[in-house]
């Protein structure tokens, strides 16, 4: 039998059957959730199918453009990627009226998300579209606005979403199972995530940070970024910013976002700045306790220095009570290969949140910097003294840069803003009456 011959044998396909295209649908959104963030392309560039359209609008002639151009086309003149004319504009504008097509009704779902703008004429006219035409859409979109009809309240649609999304506890996937491919896609969404975290109580409990850190870390998706990605960590931070909590809470925030985000002290400064600075220091007053523990645990394997337990007391005493703001460590060439190895064991991101310190005649000494009110505090390994310098002073070091020199920091012996380790702990009072008073 010819191929021709198979063809003509089939049984032939009702019109109806062709709508029922479920497992089509069903498979067209496993290729958005697996590729997310890829756009339909066509093999002519936008320009070129406009400029074809231009020419069938006027002759109307039709021959040599497809449906999908046809597509990309009402994607570009309602979008305004693409200036048209006026003729070009109300043939669009009458055949998205009109049409029955569910590849241009796709368009104008598609269009209506990722352009949503309250109080927009474009959005108020996409959803009188969407209404107007609700019996011929795509499956997968009569779907989605059977199961989220707040979407087509053009004047609200935010806010009456939010208050659906809850009352779940993993608002991501739940809008992914109601027909919202990509969440973190489009305007709709965006200014949805947004009233959805004004409505979210403070996260205080495990199952309340969670459900945040579900929307900005989908199983199998990329993590949310931008702007978004800035109001969800302040969500996370705002009860903690004038009480600590528990030490797993801790751990898990700084985990998952210092992970991802890096460290905001020294590491990716354009996405940080977009995190409020009240915010972004509850991280930093976090990361500052992690970094003094870290240098214990590496001074500790890499000298086994009996001078540092004390002073490592000391501080991390101070710093309980809430009076180190930052802190940072710079250490020695021996010290960083040991806390290379610490990381390779544990896999802490902690150990690598470090400086060198390059000083010749010092090569052994690591340093803590700290900010205490006003004050820049230097405290050193083995023999290395304590030095106070104002944190205004020319001399003080900055925080976070890739290498410090401890001799250059090295103020002379006897000078008023530095103090030996003495073995019956006066040091301890004198920083305290230095730095407290």
């Amino acid at each position: 039998m010819s191929l021709l011959e198979a063809l003509r044998s089939r049984r032939r396909i009702r019109t109806r059957d062709i709508w029922e295209t479920a497992e089509l649908d069903a498979a067209a959104i496993a290729v958005q959730t697996a590729f997310p963030g890829y756009e339909k392309t066509a093999s002519l560039s936008l320009d070129q199918i406009i400029s074809r359209l231009e020419r069938g609008v006027e002759s109307w002639d039709w021959a040599d453009i497809k449906i999908g151009d046809v597509a990309l086309a009402i994607r570009g003149v309602l979008s305004r990627q693409v200036r048209v004319s006026r003729r070009v504009s109300e043939f669009v504008q009458r055949e998205l009226s009109a049409t029955t097509n569910t590849v241009f009704l796709q368009a104008v779902c598609e269009l209506y998300l990722e352009f949503w703008d309250r109080g927009a004429s474009l959005t108020e006219g996409l959803a009188r579209i969407i209404q107007n035409r609700g019996l011929h859409l795509p499956p997968n979109w009569k779907r989605c606005f059977a199961a989220l009809p707040e979407l087509l309240e053009p004047a609200a649609a935010p806010e009456l979403l939010a208050q659906r999304m809850v009352s779940q506890n993993d608002a991501y996937q739940w809008l992914v199972a109601n027909g919202i491919a990509t969440p973190h896609s489009g305007q709709l969404m965006r200014f949805s995530q947004l009233a959805w975290l004004d409505a979210l109580p403070d996260p205080r409990s495990a199952e309340q940070i969670q459900g945040v850190l579900y929307w900005m870390f989908p199983p199998g998706r990329p993590p949310l970024k931008g702007e978004p990605a800035a109001r969800c960590i302040e969500k996370l931070l705002q009860p903690w910013q004038k009480t600590k909590p528990d030490s797993e809470t801790q751990t898990t925030l700084l985990g998952s976002l210092i992970e991802t985000y890096g460290d905001p002290r020294n590491q990716r400064a354009e996405f940080w700045a977009l995190v409020s600075v009240q915010h972004r220091n509850v991280l930093i007053r976090w990361l500052a306790g992690q970094s003094m523990d870290a240098l214990l645990s590496i001074i500790t394997r890499s000298t086994a220095n009996h001078m540092w337990p004390p002073r490592h007391a000391f501080w991390k005493g101070l710093y309980d009570r809430g009076l180190i703001d930052e802190a940072w460590i710079a250490l020695s060439p021996a010290a960083l290969a040991d806390a290379g190895a610490m990381f390779q064991k544990t896999g802490d991101t902690i150990f690598t949140m470090t400086s060198k310190q390059v000083a010749k005649s010092r090569k052994d000494t690591c340093l803590l910097i700290m900010r205490i009110g006003r004050f820049t505090v230097v405290e050193g390994s083995h023999d290395y003294r304590l030095h106070v310098f104002l944190s205004g002073d020319p001399a003080a070091p900055e925080f976070y840069q890739d290498e410090y020199d401890a001799e250059k920091l090295t103020m002379a012996m006897g000078h008023h803003n530095t103090r030996i380790h003495d073995a019956y702990g006066q040091w301890m009072k004198w920083a305290e009456q230095r730095l407290l008073r």
